[in-house]
């Protein structure tokens, strides 16, 4: 142990993180209505494996405890990134550039407020000067350790422990996860059924026929019986449904397909329709109904199918409504089929 600190100052904040120009004495009962700022930062390889630190014994506030990699208070002065850099090279001896960095996410807690910094980078243990005050020693783990670490004692109980481990991609990670890794398109099951039904109410208005109550129960039997035979395809963000697609084996055609609005343009449509594809039959003419040429409602959709390949035919009526029919040609066999995405669905 060395010699003891000299006294520590935080800014205090007000409730919605407001410097009030005021400083607090690290040691001292924070007064109430009085918060400051702490900072972690949590440092992974390219293995997707956590640098964590064994605290010191004699550490006040969970002694002997594995830990994140780095954490501690903001100083009077620091800015939030400025604390992250400051504890990283305090602790770890190791240097970082965190001045373009936002937080990924804050944990309010009774006296302040707490950021959440992701890192990405091979770390070579070897090279790190460890503050003797504060860390024992360091290791990397991956997600099954550290969980079981938690479940024996030995590691601080933070409850968002495992969902760390999944935020891979720190400049596309928001509240409701990383979208564009986390969306996957599968055939639906029942468990799908309630939020199948929750985007159909969301995009009804752009499917003649599903206007009234009474249609759109009719509508969620349909899709159960082809939940059931397997025709029917969803794409999830985890358990969200944000695309839908019906079809027809026995017809070769597409039934019905939509994107979420706060989905469009992720490729979703294309992907799910190359899923239909390998339950239909290619070696004849695959259709779907869709609006016809000036029909305002009809434009992004038609655009999409024609990136598709498939081409404008006759003219029909649907539930009353008029439409065209667009047909995928048989493919020979010497044909590839191609798919660009380049409308992907403002279905």
């Amino acid at each position: 142990m060395t010699g003891q600190k000299k006294e520590e100052y935080w800014d205090v904040y007000t409730e919605d993180r407001i410097r009030t120009g005021r400083l607090h004495r690290r040691g001292d009962r924070m007064k109430e209505g009085d918060y400051h700022l702490v900072v972690h930062v949590c440092i992974f390889n390219s293995k997707n494996q956590l640098l964590i630190q064994q605290r010191q014994p004699f550490k006040k506030g969970w002694p002997n405890m594995w830990d994140l990699s780095v954490g501690g208070s903001a100083v009077a002065g620091d800015s939030s990134s400025r604390a992250a850099e400051r504890e990283v090279m305090e602790e770890l001896g190791l240097e970082l550039d965190l001045s373009h960095c936002r937080p990924v996410f804050t944990m309010n807690f009774s006296d302040g407020f707490d950021d959440y910094y992701i890192v990405k980078k091979d770390v070579d243990l070897s090279v790190l000067r460890l503050q003797e005050e504060e860390v024992q020693r360091v290791r990397w783990v991956g997600k099954e350790e550290a969980m079981e670490m938690q479940r024996s004692g030995i590691f601080i109980p933070y409850w968002f422990l495992g969902k760390l481990f999944e935020i891979t991609d720190t400049q596309s990670f928001d509240a409701h996860g990383d979208r564009r890794r986390m969306l996957r398109v599968d055939f639906a099951s029942a468990e799908n059924l309630h939020s199948w039904m929750s985007l159909a109410e969301i995009v009804r208005d752009g499917f003649p026929g599903l206007e009234t109550t009474a249609a759109l129960e009719d509508y969620r039997n349909t899709v159960v019986k082809n939940m059931e035979r397997g025709s029917a395809v969803c794409a999830l963000d985890n358990c969200t449904v944000v695309g839908i697609l019906l079809f027809s084996e026995k017809r070769n055609q597409i039934s019905c397909m939509a994107v979420h609005p706060e989905y469009r343009r992720q490729h979703i449509a294309s992907r799910m329709v190359q899923l239909m594809l390998t339950k239909l039959d290619r070696s004849r003419d695959i259709a779907v109904e869709t609006f016809r040429e000036g029909d305002e409602r009809g434009a992004a959709a038609r655009s999409f199918y024609t990136s598709m390949g498939f081409l404008p035919g006759e003219f029909c009526m649907s539930l009353d409504y008029p439409t065209q029919k667009f047909v995928l040609k048989k493919r020979k066999s010497s044909a590839h089929f191609r798919v660009s995405g380049r409308a992907d669905a403002e279905l």
